[in-house]
């Protein structure tokens, strides 16, 4: 979160007059309310509620004795820490505060609040929008440089032909004029596609590997600029029918669709309120 904000007359976002002052309570004040966010950030409430939650601890506090700041929970929680050396304990050592803000940092502020859209609106990003998002993914770790991913546009007709070719797969009929309308579910679908090379030092899981970071990658750039986005796969998606549609080689893999398109107003607005809880960093993370 940025500094604390206000509204003039015409609607416009200002800096609060309390946060404008330099030096003095005032700052500090702003520091902690700044803190608090961050402290209910990461214990896992989103964005706007992590903000009510800190109005509310603010709301609540009693006035610091001798006119001091009261403390940020973040700064409590790290007080109560053992000092360094004091345990024989194994495992990570959190006793160093962290320099890292995701709140603040708009980067780390969208890959944590992103989220996957299952219902999205017609308006897609255009084939050059595409593109450049692409070329923003295409710094992906890729051992060797092999580049062994590639994406297909799906537009249109090529919608219906995807799910043509789902209901050969699955051995579906359908009655004259019935189609699958699973593919439909977006304007704009993109298939990822594993290309891996024979390469000595580089094994084809680890090409996969790649493909599928360029795809999470991919993901995370259309949040960013304002695109929803679902990936989706199913135990068909490289069947005989599905693979020979979309021209595959015979050691390519097919790792499924992002369905694309506009963020529906009513997502937003559950986005907004959301509550849901980020998992807890520490299971994914520990020492030899």
């Amino acid at each position: 979160m940025g500094e604390l904000m206000g509204s003039d007359k015409k609607g416009k976002k200002h800096k609060s007059k309390k946060c404008r002052r330099s030096g003095g309570r005032d700052d500090d004040a702003c520091q902690v309310t700044r803190d608090r966010v961050r402290a209910h950030f990461l214990d896992g409430n989103t964005g706007p509620w992590a903000k009510n939650l800190a109005a509310e601890d603010m709301k609540n506090a009693r006035p610091a004795a001798d006119g001091a700041t009261p403390q940020s929970a973040e700064a409590a929680a790290a007080d109560e820490r053992p000092a360094s050396g004091e345990s024989s304990r194994r495992g990570p050592d959190y006793s160093v505060p962290s320099t890292i803000d995701i709140v603040a940092d708009p980067v780390l502020y969208a890959l944590s609040t992103r989220r996957s859209i299952s219902k999205v609106d017609p308006e897609t990003p255009n084939d050059s929008d595409l593109l450049e998002l692409i070329r923003s993914v295409s710094s992906v770790a890729d051992h060797k440089g092999l580049r062994p991913w590639r994406f297909l546009i799906l537009r249109g007709d090529d919608r219906i032909r995807l799910g043509a070719a789902l209901d050969e797969a699955a051995g579906v009929h359908r009655k004259p004029g019935e189609i699958n309308g699973k593919p439909l579910r977006a304007e704009l679908l993109l298939a990822l596609i594993a290309s891996p090379t024979k390469h000595d030092k580089v094994p084809e899981w680890e090409q996969h590997a790649t493909a599928a970071g360029a795809g999470h990658l991919l993901e995370l750039a259309l949040w960013q600029a304002g695109w929803g986005v679902m990936w989706r796969s199913g135990t068909l998606t490289n069947s005989e029918p599905v693979r020979s549609l979309h021209r595959l080689g015979e050691n390519e893999l097919l790792m499924g669709w992002f369905y694309i398109g506009a963020v529906p107003e009513r997502y937003r607005q559950r986005l907004a309120a959301s509550t849901r809880p980020l998992p807890k960093p520490e299971q994914f993370l520990d020492t030899l």
